[in-house]
């Protein structure tokens, strides 16, 4: 009789620490995940702060580039590059320089 009150107290103990096991098993696997997830969303933050950037230049760009097509810029450079003006214009020049 006294084997079998062994035995039986045994058997609860291994229940325990298999159980134990298990437990700690998915719970380090459910850590490993949850560090991914966070690694993750920190990379999807970044790339998002960079796509935002990247449109802001990208209408930088944009922007300037119809300075550049318009005809106030081509008038600008006329007048600063090669020195035109247009008709009926005094022309005031610094002698000074």
């Amino acid at each position: 009789m006294a084997q079998k009150r062994k035995r039986k107290r045994k058997l609860p103990i291994l229940y325990i620490l298999f159980w134990m096991f298990l437990v700690s098993m998915f719970g380090g696997l459910i850590l490993i995940q949850m560090s991914r997830y966070n690694g993750y969303r920190a990379e999807l933050v970044r790339l998002d702060n960079e796509i935002m950037a990247e449109q802001r230049r990208h209408a930088e760009l944009l922007a300037e580039i119809a300075w550049f097509e318009s005809d106030a810029y081509i008038e600008k450079l006329a007048r600063d590059l090669l020195g035109y003006v247009k008709y009926d214009e005094i022309v005031f020049i610094n002698v000074a320089e």
